[in-house]
């Protein structure tokens, strides 16, 4: 228990309290506050820091202009971004990938339009051309020549293309004439078979007409073109399917190396036939003619077959009927026999070969007249200057009389003859002072 002294202490601090004044309230605070801010604003709940940009932005009055500024701003962001892409390592690679797609992809395009167009000709030039085949060409030498000619665009595709749809059989050797509309399978088996098919057209060769006239004849029909078949006489070398063609000699020194064994006759073709096609049906048709009887005559007249046939083309031309030809046989015989004495046989239808068929074939070129000045010294047999004995070759394409009466010339001694040019009578002399007199009377003086 607590002394007298803390006690009294005690009460009185009791007391104390009980006399103070009592607690002010709140709400008494604030009006008593006022009254000692003196005119001052008083702000009971103050406002928040405005830390917001966006907020200060709003808060301050807009000057004009500022939104403009704004946007500027913005669109260097953006310009400034893009420059950036575009400058970037992974749009660089993005555009050479796509550069790299476009290319391939134009490749592929006209690599298949080339491909497409070789084997259905669709955007094909109409252009014909010339081609020749030699004996046993390969596909791929073949497909070399038709892209040499610009007949194809892409071999690689077309070699695969025959490797897969295969055309039977060989090339057939000639020149044949092709267009590139007929895409390349067409052409390929072209080359391949003997004849096109389709309409037919039946055509007569006179006996005597050259190869030029032949071929002429071949064109205005719509057989061949005469361009192909006179070069695959020249270029297409036919000696290992006909003997009697092995046989002959001074090839090179001819106008045209197979004249004389184009064998005149009626013929049925093809309206387009390939010019290889046409050649060999005139010389299986010689061929046919050339029998055994009249090889073993020739061999008992100590000739070959070209040197017959060389004989008959003059007969064909100089006789102005098949009457006349067994005796103009025997006139071309009984000099040959005496070279001595006729070292010239003096036949006017040589000197015309050259004038008639030659001199229009060749150009005014100073070659073409070298040529001309060589085909005269092995063919005109009246000049002097010209050949002794037989022509070179044949000036013309015989009939089967003219050979025949080759073969078979009649037994005279007739060593001259002349014609009345009126009348086609011939007249025969064995010595020149005869035969003088009947180009009197034939009215040739």
């Amino acid at each position: 228990m607590a002394n007298g002294k803390d006690y009294n202490e005690l009460l009185s601090g009791f007391e104390d309290r009980k006399t103070a004044p009592a607690p002010v309230k709140k709400e008494n605070n604030v009006s008593q506050d006022k009254a000692n801010l003196k005119g001052g604003v008083y702000f009971s709940n103050p406002p928040r820091a405005i830390d917001s940009q966006a907020q200060r932005a709003k808060a301050q009055p807009r000057r004009k202009g500022a939104a403009r500024k704004i946007n500027v701003d913005d669109g260097s962001k953006q310009k400034n971004a893009l420059v950036r892409f575009f400058t970037s390592k992974g749009f660089k690679r993005f555009a050479i990938m796509v550069a790299v797609i476009a290319v391939v992809s134009t490749i592929l395009c006209y690599v298949g339009i080339q491909c497409i167009n070789d084997v259905l000709a669709l955007n094909a030039e109409d252009t014909s051309v010339e081609v020749t085949v030699q004996e046993g060409m390969s596909d791929s030498e073949v497909l070399d020549i038709l892209k040499e000619k610009d007949l194809i665009e892409n071999k690689a595709f077309c070699k695969i293309f025959l490797t897969i749809f295969d055309v039977d059989g060989n090339y057939i050797p000639g020149v044949y004439t092709l267009n590139p509309k007929m895409g390349v399978e067409k052409m390929i088996a072209t080359m391949k078979t003997d004849y096109t098919g389709g309409e037919t057209i039946t055509l007569t060769f006179p006996e005597g007409y050259t190869v030029e006239q032949i071929a002429e004849k071949l064109e205005l029909n719509g057989v061949c073109t005469a361009s192909s078949f006179i070069t695959t006489l020249e270029t297409v070398d036919f000696s290992s399917e006909y003997d009697f063609i092995a046989s002959i000699t001074d090839k090179e020194k001819r106008f045209h190396a197979l004249e004389g064994y184009i064998f005149p006759d009626t013929y049925e073709f093809f309206v387009g036939e390939n010019a290889s096609s046409v050649v060999r049906r005139f010389l299986d048709n010689f061929d046919s003619k050339w029998t055994e009887e009249y090889q073993a005559q020739a061999e008992k007249l100590g000739m070959s077959v070209d040197e017959i046939v060389i004989i008959a083309s003059m007969i064909q031309a100089e006789a102005a009927s098949t009457d006349q030809m067994a005796d103009i046989s025997s006139v071309l015989h009984n000099r040959l026999n005496k070279p001595a004495a006729f070292p010239w046989l003096d036949m006017d239808s040589t000197k015309d070969y050259v004038t008639k068929a030659i001199v229009p074939a060749l150009s005014n070129t100073v070659e073409d007249a070298e040529k001309l000045a060589g085909y005269e010294s092995v063919y005109d047999t009246y000049s002097p200057s010209g050949c002794q004995g037989l022509p070179v070759g044949a000036i013309g394409n015989p009939g089967a009389s003219a050979i025949h009466a080759a073969l078979f010339p009649s037994d005279t001694n007739y060593y001259y003859f002349c014609h009345n040019t009126e009348t086609g009578k011939v007249y025969y002399a064995s010595s020149n002072s005869e035969h003088n007199r009947n180009k009197r009377e034939a009215g040739l003086d």
